[in-house]
Order: C-alpha cells, then sequence, then structure tokens
C-alpha cells in the first residue's frame, strides 16, 4: 500500500508547476469578516487549497467537492479558498455554496508569487494546491488548469495518501 501511495504522489509531482514537494509560501487569507488565517497556522492538517475567480463555474463546483471532502477527512483536512477575482463578494460566494471553510481574497501578483507563476501569465482555474501536515506542497495545478485535482474520487486518494505520510 505504501509503494502505491509514493507512486500516486511522484504521479501528482509530475503534474506541478514548480519542483513539487516544496514548502509552501506563508498566506494571508482574510476573509470578508475581517478574520485573518495565516496557512502557517494550519500545519498538522493536510490542506487543500484553491485560489479561484466566484464566477468560475469550474470554481463554483470544485468548491462543492471541496466541502463535502472537509466533511469526509473531518479533523485531518483544512480547505481554504482564496479569490483572486478583483472585487469579489467572498462572503456570498460563502453563503451561496453552503461552504464551512475559510474564503479569502488575494491580489492576482500575490497568487502568481505563491504559485510560482509569472505575472499576468494565462490562467486555467481554479488553482488547486495540496499541502502536506509539515507544510509541503505535495500537488498543485498545472498552469492552465488540471480537472483530475477537482474531482472527489482522485483528491480522496490523494488526500488519504497524504494524512498517511509521515
Amino acid at each position: 500500500m505504501k509503494r502505491i501511495l509514493i507512486g500516486l504522489l511522484a504521479g501528482v509531482a509530475l503534474h506541478a508547476q514548480g519542483p513539487v514537494p516544496r514548502p509552501a509560501p506563508e498566506l494571508k487569507i482574510v476573509e470578508a469578516s475581517g478574520k485573518a488565517t495565516m496557512l502557517s497556522s494550519l500545519r498538522g492538517r493536510v490542506v487543500l487549497l484553491a485560489f479561484i475567480s466566484t464566477q468560475c463555474p469550474h470554481c463554483q463546483r470544485a468548491s462543492v467537492v471541496f466541502e463535502a471532502l472537509k466533511r469526509e477527512f473531518s479533523g485531518k483536512l483544512q480547505v481554504a479558498e482564496v479569490a483572486f477575482d478583483e472585487g469579489a463578494d467572498t462572503a456570498a460566494f460563502t453563503r451561496r455554496f453552503g461552504l464551512t471553510f475559510p474564503v479569502g481574497s488575494i491580489s492576482r501578483e500575490a497568487m502568481d508569487a505563491f504559485l510560482g507563476l509569472e505575472h499576468g501569465q494565462r490562467l486555467g482555474t481554479p488553482q488547486v494546491v495540496a499541502i502536506d501536515r509539515r507544510g509541503q506542497i505535495r500537488a498543485q495545478s498545472e498552469r492552465l488548469g488540471s480537472p483530475i485535482l477537482q474531482t472527489h474520487d482522485y483528491l480522496r486518494v490523494l488526500i488519504s495518501a497524504l494524512t498517511e505520510l509521515r
């Protein structure tokens, strides 16, 4: 089983924009309420982080999947989303989709820096990042998107593998 998990993680690394694994940069997620969460404060749990556009139908569908996974992996998984579309109403987005995880806003420049993108490059959304319990990025969407990182079944296997990593 361990060999399968390592193989899965190695395969995911091939889809990343940068070298994986690598330390997750610090990120401040500020929700519409003003509550701030530092990414580093989530160490100890697997983190599924998505950079979204609130108007994007793919992002909206993925948010519903992420919410289901958060419930399924209660206590082991933290989900967070960060909207980079200008003027995003993250409070309305959170209510509309019944999300119980932090949804904040970020500038496109800050998102590009976190993901290791050149500013202004064309981008597929959502951009999904899976971070292990030690704060290492283990999977990241390709620049033009990775639909597999939006599917419940694939993410369930990935999250299970990450929760078993020591």
